[in-house]
């Protein structure tokens, strides 16, 4: 009855966890110094979201989409013929997969920042935002 119990603790923890998605965190060192804290969620049955607290505002997007891509003309250059690119091709190997997303961010005062990010399969989401003066800000997340 104890490890019966036990199980099912371990299996509802593992399955709330794997709910709340992927949440990443602002590097502070690899970021612009007008970004104080920032936070970037990418998986999850809450969707995508993103928050920066740029200049002492604080900017929120949800929702946004996020698109999927990898080269296979490239990955068949570099790995044809062969079992890996067979289980790249199959979609089975999934490192390859490089994930974009282009939120726009919104404060409560009407502050906008245009956001593009990038990052790797198993990777850490970084790019840059642009204000509506045009000035660029980078930020990395780890």
């Amino acid at each position: 009855m104890k490890t019966w119990l036990a199980a099912s603790a371990c299996l509802i923890t593992l399955t709330l966890v794997g709910c709340a998605g992927h949440t990443h965190s602002l590097m502070r060192d690899e970021s612009d110094q007008d970004i104080a804290v920032g936070t970037f969620r990418h998986e999850g049955s809450e969707g995508a979201s993103m928050a920066l607290e740029f200049r002492g505002t604080r900017l929120e997007a949800s929702g946004f989409a996020i698109q999927r891509n990898q080269n296979l003309a490239e990955l068949r250059r570099k790995y044809y013929p062969g079992k890996h690119y067979d289980r790249i091709f199959s979609g089975l190997d999934s490192d390859h997969y490089v994930y974009t997303a282009q939120p726009e961010l919104r404060s409560s005062n009407g502050t906008t920042l245009r956001c593009s990010a990038v990052w790797r399969s198993g990777g850490s989401p970084a790019g840059h935002c642009v204000t509506a003066e045009g000035t660029h800000v980078n930020f990395r997340f780890e």
